[in-house]
């Protein structure tokens, strides 16, 4: 009996080894990566999925710069539209933007976009007093202007957003990875959603340094 006893204390010292470390190894698998929004289809192979993505975008922002994804590539962006005469929720949203960037500033691969959505009446002195409003400090940070036409197709194709003088939709907040995927759908007027989006981030480089990885 005592042997008996002797043997599954030996065994389950040779085994416990084994199970942390599979219980770590599979633990990795657990993550939540944001998932990918809009339609997706098989490649003509039949082997990969084909994922939404963002078209390519140019604007302009304060200091006259051009924004693009091939510019500041790669990166992680976080994309707004607003209006300088959208006050709610616009401003809910800008002043939660502010409060997320903040956690951000030593990634200067996370980026955000704030685009207008009325380019002709959103000239610089507006957006000028916009930025000192909210006190947006951060580099990272671009309050832009493009082409309204240009920017209806953007907010319609890539975005989902329909229509560009619908202020209830200026509280959504759109999150894209390195590669144009939409990753990540937000109501930006609510301090549990950017949470959310900050959580989310952080998983997008996680993600990246696991498929660079492979």
């Amino acid at each position: 009996m005592k042997g008996s006893k002797a043997t599954v204390i030996l065994l389950i010292i040779f085994l416990l080894p084994l199970f942390f470390y599979l219980l770590v190894k599979e633990g990795t698998h657990r993550y939540r990566f944001p998932e990918y929004y809009g339609p997706k289809h098989l490649n003509t192979a039949g082997t990969d999925t084909v994922y939404h993505t963002i078209a390519d975008f140019s604007a302009t922002d304060l200091n006259k710069n051009e924004v693009t994804f091939e510019k500041y590539n790669p990166s992680y962006w976080v994309f707004q539209f607003f209006n300088t005469g959208c006050k709610e929720p616009c401003t809910d949203v800008f002043y939660n933007l502010n409060s997320l960037i903040q956690d951000f500033s030593e990634a200067p691969k996370v980026k955000f976009v704030s685009i207008s959505t009325h380019p002709l009446l959103d000239i610089a002195d507006s957006l000028t007093a916009l930025k000192n409003k909210i006190r947006i400090t951060s580099p990272q940070w671009y309050l832009c202007t493009e082409d309204s036409m240009t920017t209806d197709k953007l907010m319609r194709e890539s975005f989902f957003l329909h229509g560009n003088l619908n202020d209830a939709a200026l509280n959504s907040v759109f999150l894209v990875d390195s590669y144009r995927h939409l990753r990540g759908i937000y109501d930006g007027a609510d301090p549990m959603e950017m949470r959310r989006l900050k959580d989310d981030i952080k998983m997008l480089s996680y993600e990246t340094k696991q498929k660079e990885k492979k």
